[in-house]
């Protein structure tokens, strides 16, 4: 069961998905709900030979602070009728906001963010954010494209293979898994041959999904020439899913966080919310 969630704000129109979903995972879960606003308020330049901020310096920071408690007062007005949850404004001065969101999301169970689903390239505040807390802070995030709305939980399809990055998000979906009527674990394979090799692994999991309460199957799909998440949400979309499961995949440059392309393919072409571990 979640007790705590996590809501870091990007400042942009997909915002209101991530707290529609939030507020009916918050109530299904008993959770509290931590929606973030945050202040970016940059240090004054250094090096000048007068390192006092000036005057107009810190009637800009006074100016987003200001902004930020308007965003703030705006979403409480809203959501008044929901108990549970929280809208903090919070000031990002010797870090990043995305760094912030990290540090914060280490008391959380799970992240929602808003996504981009039919975007061209995603949201970057949107990206440093999905980035910092599930490389850095390792919190299971799920990201919920712009005009989500609830649709029933009829099943969920996690895409699974043998790796640590999926037994996370499979463990780490439990408590949503178990709001569903039915879970698919889905194993794509690129060659032919693989669709009749006997699976050790799989049947254990579904047992194990069982224990848990959850009506559990698996079911392997050919991806031969075609991308892994195209297949992946070919399939959700025909079993009329409300939640894919998958491990999130990156590489570090240079300290960054890039995402790989799997996750990417996902961010900008899941239709549905999606659910990512490292």
């Amino acid at each position: 069961m979640l007790k705590d969630i996590l809501v870091p704000l990007a400042d942009s129109s997909t915002d209101d998905a991530a707290i529609r979903f939030a507020i009916e995972i918050g109530r299904s879960q008993d959770a509290r709900v931590r929606i973030i606003e945050t202040v970016y308020l940059p240090p004054p330049a250094i090096g000048t030979p007068d390192p006092t901020p000036r005057p107009s310096f810190l009637a800009a920071q006074d100016a987003q602070r200001k902004e930020a408690s308007g965003r703030a007062a705006r979403i409480r007005a809203r959501i008044t009728e929901h108990p549970g949850i929280s809208v903090e404004v919070h000031e990002a001065v010797t870090e990043s906001p995305a760094e912030l969101a990290a540090r914060l999301g280490f008391s959380a169970d799970m992240v929602i963010l808003g996504g981009w689903s039919g975007f061209s390239t995603p949201d970057p505040i949107g990206l440093a954010l999905f980035n910092a807390l599930l490389f850095d802070a390792g919190r299971p995030v799920v990201v919920v494209p712009p005009h989500w709305r609830p649709s029933g939980n009829a099943c969920a399809v996690v895409g699974w293979k043998d790796t640590p990055n999926a037994c996370r998000a499979l463990h780490a979906a439990i408590p949503l898994l178990q709001q569903v009527q039915s879970v698919q674990l889905v194993e794509i394979c690129r060659y032919r041959d693989e669709m009749d090799v006997a699976d050790t692994v799989m049947p254990s999991l579904i047992e194990h999904l069982h224990r848990w309460g959850i009506a559990a199957s698996a079911i392997k799909l050919a991806g031969q020439h075609r991308r892994s998440s195209e297949v992946l949400v070919d399939h959700a979309n025909a079993v009329k899913a409300s939640l894919v499961v998958v491990g999130g995949y990156g590489h570090s440059r240079l300290r960054e966080w890039a995402v790989g392309g799997m996750t990417r393919a996902l961010l900008l072409g899941a239709a549905i919310p999606v659910l990512y571990a490292h």
